[in-house]
């Protein structure tokens, strides 16, 4: 667009912990949470993995769910997260997490390519 400008900016993050490489050879490693981590053979790199790890982050609050029952009635619920999908099983005497897929499907899409369950579908 005419007239536009673009600049980048840094914007400072709270409670960062950056770990530089106590020994030839290792990472730098920059923490924001248990899960939130980049590391990276510099401090640049160790940086640009975590601000991709938070962008894949912001990215999943707007992926929904998805639910279905395998053959004993569990429900079974698929949530995706920044380090892959996540699928928990839930009875009536707790919760269990069974499996972590890679996030080049969606919740509903690995539910549905499961033999043994059948997907609930969503409400409109």
């Amino acid at each position: 667009m005419p007239g536009v400008s673009v600049e980048t900016v840094s914007i400072p993050v709270p409670n960062v912990a950056v770990q530089s490489p106590s020994r030839r050879g290792e990472a730098w490693r920059v923490t924001l949470s248990r899960f939130m981590f980049g590391r990276g053979s510099t401090l640049r790199a160790a940086k640009a993995e975590l601000a991709r790890q938070m962008t894949v982050a912001a990215e999943t609050v707007n992926v929904e769910p998805a639910f279905a029952r395998d053959g004993t009635g569990a429900l079974i619920v698929a949530i995706d997260r920044p380090w892959g999908v996540e699928e928990y099983r839930i009875t009536d005497t707790g919760y269990k997490q069974v499996s972590t897929y890679s996030r080049e499907r969606s919740p509903a899409e690995w539910l549905a390519a499961s033999v043994d369950q059948t997907p609930v579908p969503q409400r409109p």
